[in-house]
C-alpha cells in the first residue's frame, strides 16, 4: 500500500514539473510572437497566415492555453505539496507513537528484573525450611513433586504414558492438560508460596506488547519485541509459565484460559527447552505453538491459530 502511495505521489510530481515545462514552453512561444510583432525576425519560419491567426488571437491564447496550463500546474503543484506534508504528519504521528511505546516497553523490561528478585526473595522467604532459595530450586521441586504424584497416582501415571500428542483428540489433550494443572495447582499449595507474581507481571507485559495501536497491525515487529521480553526468562521461568497457563492461576474472571490463550497465539513459548517440560508430549497443551523442538510430522498436527 504504501509503495503504490508512494509511486502516486512520484508520478503526480513528474505530472506538475511536465505542465510546468509545457507552460515555460507556451510563455517563450508568446514572447516569441512578441517579438516577431515588433518585427524581430524570431518566428521566420513561420507561415504568414498562421502568425497573423496568433498575433491577431494573443489574448485568447495567453488567458486560454497559457492559463489552462498554469491552473493545471499549479493543482498539481498543490495537491503534491499537500500529500508530502500529510505524509510527513503520518511519519511524524509514527516516531511519536514509537518512542512513546518503547518508553513504557523498556520500563516494563526494566521492571521485570526487579519482579524476578522480588519472586526470588519470596521464596527464599517463605520456603526456608525445604531449603528452596530460587525460582530455579523452585521449579527443581515441582518436578519432584511431579514424580512423587505419578508414584503414588497410577491413574496419572497410566494417562502419561498412554497419551498420543498425534492421535489424542481434543477431550483426552483437555483431560490430560487439567491433570496436569492439578499437579502444578497442589505444588503451589503445598508451599503456600504463589509465584504468580511474576506471572501476572507477564501477562500484562504480553498483553500491552499485543494490545498497543504502535505495533498492533506489525506482526514482526510484535514478534520482535515479544522475544526480547522471552529472552528474559530462564528455562525454568518458561517451564512455570507454561503450566500456569494451563492451572486455574492463568483463567479470567469467566474460567477461561485466557494466558494460555494469549501465549498460545503469540507462539510466546515456541523456544522452550523439551528437556525442562515434565513429558515431552504435553507440548499439545499449547495447539497453535510451533514449539522448535517439534519435528516434521508433530509440526504437521500444529492448528493454524484462528487469530492470525
Amino acid at each position: 500500500m504504501k509503495n503504490k502511495k508512494s509511486r502516486l505521489l512520484a508520478f503526480l510530481t513528474l505530472l506538475a514539473w511536465v505542465g510546468f515545462g509545457i507552460s515555460i514552453a507556451l510563455t517563450l512561444l508568446y514572447l516569441g510572437i512578441i517579438f516577431s510583432v515588433k518585427g524581430i525576425n524570431v518566428f521566420s519560419w513561420f507561415k504568414p497566415s498562421v502568425e497573423y491567426q496568433l498575433n491577431k488571437n494573443i489574448g485568447d491564447f495567453l488567458w486560454g492555453t497559457l492559463g489552462i496550463a498554469l491552473t493545471f500546474t499549479a493543482t498539481v503543484f498543490l495537491f503534491v505539496t499537500f500529500k508530502e506534508q500529510r505524509q510527513q504528519l503520518n511519519i511524524s504521528r509514527q516516531e511519536t507513537d514509537k518512542i512513546r511505546f518503547e518508553t513504557t516497553y523498556f520500563n516494563i523490561l526494566s521492571m521485570l528484573k526487579q519482579v524476578q528478585d522480588t519472586v526470588n526473595n519470596n521464596i527464599a522467604s517463605h520456603l526456608v525450611l525445604q531449603n528452596i532459595k530460587n525460582i530455579i530450586e523452585y521449579y527443581s521441586a515441582f518436578k519432584k513433586s511431579y514424580v512423587g504424584k505419578l508414584q503414588s497416582d497410577t491413574n496419572l501415571a497410566s494417562m502419561v504414558d498412554e497419551y498420543d500428542p498425534v492421535k489424542a483428540n481434543a477431550s483426552e489433550t483437555e483431560q490430560y492438560r487439567d491433570a496436569i494443572a492439578k499437579v502444578y495447582e497442589g505444588m503451589i499449595e503445598d508451599t503456600d508460596c504463589n509465584v504468580g507474581y511474576l506471572y501476572r507481571y507477564l501477562f500484562n507485559a504480553i498483553k500491552f506488547v499485543v494490545d498497543d495501536p504502535y505495533n498492533k497491525a506489525d506482526k514482526v515487529m510484535r514478534e520482535r519485541y515479544l522475544n526480547l521480553l522471552q529472552a528474559q526468562l530462564s528455562n525454568e521461568e518458561l517451564c512455570l509459565l507454561f503450566y500456569n497457563g494451563i492451572s486455574k492461576y492463568g483463567e479470567n474472571k469467566d474460567g477461561q484460559l485466557q494466558f494460555r490463550r494469549m501465549l498460545d497465539e503469540t507462539n510466546f513459548l515456541e523456544n522452550i527447552d523439551k528437556t525442562f517440560l515434565l513429558n515431552e508430549n504435553q507440548y499439545r497443551f499449547y495447539p497453535h505453538t510451533r514449539f522448535k523442538f517439534l519435528n516434521r510430522e508433530q509440526l504437521k498436527h500444529v492448528t493454524p491459530c484462528p487469530n492470525k
